[in-house]
């Protein structure tokens, strides 16, 4: 089924509107984050990091790819703000829920990201075009051993184990002035 950027043939500009993004984006967190003293060094490094990013067709491709479901993704966060407006509730009383969304915003990106990548490539176990079972053992080049289905599972567990010893370090179950029993 054919798309509205299809049709229109927009999709021949998704490179412009991928550098654009990139350099609105790298440019506001460099400003928002006071890393540089002028202004105009934020805007160069924003413009050289989008400049080199738009380069790349790999990145290109998963910025194509993961920007629709961080739109929808930032969709449901302002109707969960509006719900929670209309409940009575404001976003100052939950001091916590920004760090939660903006990790929630980069799981989904990270998660998008890698599917994109995993699809891209083929392991040793994937079956070709025809059926037959890749047998080939290509561990020479790091992209091959990154994106092993193996090697990728490690990383989650680290990450699972990493975010539930952080986690669990941040919340205090004792009461009182946490002695005792």
């Amino acid at each position: 089924m054919a798309t509205f950027i299809d049709v229109t043939g927009i999709a021949a500009f998704s490179r412009i509107f991928v550098f654009v993004i990139l350099f609105i984006g790298a440019y506001v967190f460099f400003k928002h984050t006071h890393w540089f003293q002028h202004e105009w060094i934020a805007w160069i490094i924003a413009l050289a990091v989008s400049l080199l990013i738009v380069v790349s067709d790999t990145v290109t491709n998963i910025v194509t790819n993961v920007t629709p479901w961080l739109a929808v993704l930032m969709f449901l966060a302002i109707f969960v703000l509006m719900a929670g407006k209309v409940l009575g509730t404001d976003v100052e009383e939950f001091p916590q829920a920004k760090a939660v969304f903006f990790i929630v915003l980069v799981l989904v990106f990270l998660v998008g990201t890698l599917a994109y990548l995993r699809s891209q490539l083929t392991a040793p176990g994937d079956v070709d075009e025809e059926g037959n079972l890749i047998q080939e053992q290509d561990y020479i080049t790091t992209r091959n051993f990154i994106f092993h289905p193996k090697f990728m599972g490690i990383i989650f567990v680290l990450l699972v184990a990493i975010f539930t010893v952080a986690l669990m370090a941040g919340n205090s179950v004792a009461g009182g002035q946490g002695g005792g029993h």
